[in-house]
């Protein structure tokens, strides 16, 4: 019987075929079954809450534990593992302090503005509705102040609409909340024990890694794993403070000029405030809307004027001196990606989309400027701009 000859060339042209087809035949079977993968995805992510809360909870509260513990570290009268302890438990009894003193002093003010606001809605909108037509008579074209009339009533109709379906969704959104409650609680359990051992969880990380890839490409990865996380919790973390103090300004503003919902128009202030450039646009409208409707024009025309001017305090004093340059984007590319993450992701979107590109930002320069390394030629974009278009 004759010995069959492997040539290793034709070996592994034949394995590099077998590979091909075998994936080309996977990939049309994923794209083919892609529903069923997806509705399985879905599945085990709903599985993997607990763990996604439980990282979400310990990646913000990780600075906070790191702020208490090295204090105690450095005293030398514990031992570490009592340091972190202490550390952990003030963070999160911290927390709940805040939120216990949200809930007692904010949360039933802000109950009965929604409940005021949702009891007399038919009244408000009958205002609005006289509010509409005194400002038409000051158009002199007819035709004008018609379509002037017809937009705004759509407007105000489905303002109604929302406002009618208020006590709907809050409903709706407490029985969901009531429902993640054991997915929450354990998400904090989780997260004591990633916190507990995040030294020893990032440890074996790397260890996995690095077994897996070449040493230049583990630095690489090191290196943006670590500006990565520099830009997320820096930014997260600044602008949480900073939407938190322009919340509390706008309170008191609106409590000196004797305005109506002020704890409901400063949630919404304070929590549209965290997105950059859009989210004081985003707060003013609603707030204006619901000054009026509580108040009268004056005071509408007022809390409007407020807002701009704090928000002009925002966006040149408080967030840059919280922020400072936390992510280096350009005011184009933070529209960029408010626009496109949030678009896709909506208010989480808006929120981690800056970061985000930031992040995919810098790897790209990272590549791009190997690659022109390699070829000898210089990193600097303002040497690739030309004589008659200087960059300024």
């Amino acid at each position: 019987m004759k010995k069959i000859d492997w040539n290793n060339k034709y070996t592994t042209i034949a394995v590099y075929v077998f590979l091909v087809v075998a994936a080309c035949l996977l990939f049309g079977a994923a794209v083919d079954q892609f529903d069923v993968i997806w509705m399985w995805i879905r599945k085990i992510i709903g599985f993997l809450f607990p763990f996604i809360y439980g990282f979400v909870l310990a990646y913000i509260l990780s600075p906070l534990v790191r702020r208490m513990e090295t204090p105690l570290r450095k005293s030398g009268r514990l031992s570490p593992k009592a340091c972190r302890g202490l550390a952990m438990a003030g963070s999160y009894l911290l927390v709940a302090a805040a939120l216990s003193a949200f809930g007692m002093v904010v949360l039933p003010v802000l109950v009965e503005s929604a409940a005021q606001l949702v009891g007399n809605v038919r009244f408000y909108t009958e205002r609005l509705n006289e509010l509409v037509n005194q400002l038409i008579t000051y158009i002199p074209d007819e035709t004008i102040s018609k379509e002037v009339q017809t937009a705004l009533t759509q407007v105000f109709n489905l303002l109604y609409d929302f406002i009618a379906n208020f006590l709907t969704q809050v409903v709706s959104i407490a029985t969901r909340v009531a429902s993640s409650v054991i997915e929450v609680v354990m998400g904090v359990i989780i997260s004591v024990y990633m916190l507990t051992d995040k030294e020893k969880l990032i440890a074996q990380l790397k260890k996995i890694l690095s077994a897996f890839l070449p040493g230049r490409v583990m630095d690489e990865v090191l290196r943006v794993a670590h500006d990565s996380n520099q830009k997320f919790s820096g930014f997260i973390t600044g602008k949480i403070i900073d939407s938190t103090i322009i919340g509390i300004i706008c309170a008191v503003g609106m409590l000196l000029f004797k305005m109506p919902f002020v704890a409901l128009v400063s949630l919404i202030v304070g929590i549209t405030n965290v997105i950059p450039y859009f989210g004081p646009i985003i707060g003013a409208v609603p707030g204006v809307i619901l000054v009026l409707i509580g108040g009268d024009l004056t005071q509408a025309i007022l809390f409007g004027v407020f807002i701009l001017g704090l928000q002009q305090f925002d966006g040149n004093i408080l967030g840059p001196a919280i922020l400072g340059q936390s992510t280096g984007l350009s005011a184009m590319w933070v529209v960029f990606a408010i626009l496109l993450f949030g678009g896709l992701y909506g208010f989480v979107g808006m929120l981690i989309g800056v970061p985000l590109l930031a992040v995919i930002f810098g790897v790209l320069r990272s590549i791009v400027n190997a690659l022109l390394r390699r070829k000898g030629m210089s990193t600097d974009a303002r040497d690739y701009a030309s004589d008659q278009h200087p960059i300024p």
